[in-house]
């Protein structure tokens, strides 16, 4: 039995552990799973190179995608007080600390496909809009926990 792929692009990966060997590059901004399992993490074009032709295309448009936290709502709580500090930080460290991730929570090929997509980068939003942080997305086990399951709140992209 083969699963799809499902692929997404143009988002930007926080917390992914880079294939052994490869070099270090620009940061991923893709990533694909099939089943409940990851099967790539890269740049746009490295992880569009696995499509099998019949895989979905998913656009993340700047959506930040993380490891999936034990509490969202705490997640979330947690990580717009930390924008509205306005003092760089580290959200996948700073819900490892808060104990709401794995000190092992990475995003890499094999690992458990369950992801939590964000609104955007809670690093990068300035504090006046603290608020707008939040999660839009929770994959568990490979599968969207609300919406259609292929493409949960994202525009499917043409296949490559």
């Amino acid at each position: 039995m083969t699963h799809e792929y499902v692929i997404g692009l143009r988002g930007v990966v926080l917390g992914a552990v880079p294939d052994a060997g490869t070099p270090a590059g620009p940061s991923p901004t893709a990533v694909a799973w099939a089943a409940d399992r990851m099967l790539a993490v890269g740049t746009d074009d490295e992880v569009r190179g696995i499509s099998r032709g019949d895989s979905t295309f998913l656009d993340l448009a700047g959506c930040a995608v993380m490891p999936l936290p034990s509490d969202v709502v705490a997640a979330e709580r947690l990580v717009r007080a930390a924008v509205a500090r306005g003092r760089p930080f580290d959200p996948v460290r700073l819900l490892a600390d808060a104990g709401l991730l794995a000190a092992d929570a990475t995003i890499e090929v094999g690992a458990p496909a369950d992801l939590a997509f964000w609104t955007a980068d809670p690093a990068t939003v300035p504090a006046s809009d603290a608020a707008t942080v939040g999660v839009i997305a929770v994959l568990r086990a490979g599968h969207f926990t609300d919406g259609d399951e292929h493409v949960g709140p994202f525009a499917r992209l043409p296949g490559s």
